[in-house]
């Protein structure tokens, strides 16, 4: 594949393999594909709601004990190794994604982002092992569903935005 085709065509892997983001001809820093990062959030909203039913409707079900550990599993792939091959719902984003034209958008506020989203995770997590009231967890799920859905839906992240105010990126801007 030649430069101009890597800026117009979507690619499963990185290359190398297991780079956090794409090396984009003419970019000074690693990117990731923004349409398969908004599906991958599509599909962490679908869970939180699915999530917050259960919790609601059959919380004897205790779905936290099994979603929250995915979750940050996901978000720490995500972080580590980029939306493929290790992140499941990066796989499956990028794999819904791949006959879209790509948009390219730098990776660090997305790596800020999914850290958030590990530790809102951990959060989830944490109140259900230490036997807190649901409403707690419901707090944390709701925001989940709520910023998920802002990014599948409006292409608006939050924490993109966070680190665009916190470190400076004129990139990291929402249109």
């Amino acid at each position: 594949m030649n430069n101009d085709d890597l800026k117009q065509h979507h690619t499963f892997f990185t290359q190398p393999i297991l780079a956090v983001g794409q090396c984009i001809p003419g970019e000074s820093d690693l990117r990731l594909d923004e349409t398969a990062a908004r599906a991958r959030a599509g599909l962490l909203n679908v869970l939180s709601g699915i999530t917050i039913f259960l919790l609601i409707m059959h919380p004897e079900l205790d779905p936290v004990l099994y979603v929250a550990p995915y979750v940050i599993f996901d978000m720490l792939m995500a972080v580590l190794f980029g939306l493929t091959p290790l992140s499941p719902s990066g796989v499956l984003g990028t794999a819904l994604t791949m006959k879209s034209k790509p948009v390219w958008r730098p990776i660090k506020p997305k790596r800020f982002a999914w850290t958030l989203g590990a530790i809102m995770g951990t959060t989830c997590l944490g109140f259900r092992l230490l036997d807190t009231p649901d409403s707690w967890m419901l707090a944390v799920l709701g925001m989940c569903f709520v910023l998920t859905w802002l990014e599948a839906v409006l292409g608006f992240c939050l924490g993109c935005w966070m680190y665009g105010k916190l470190f400076g990126c004129e990139a990291c801007a929402w249109d």
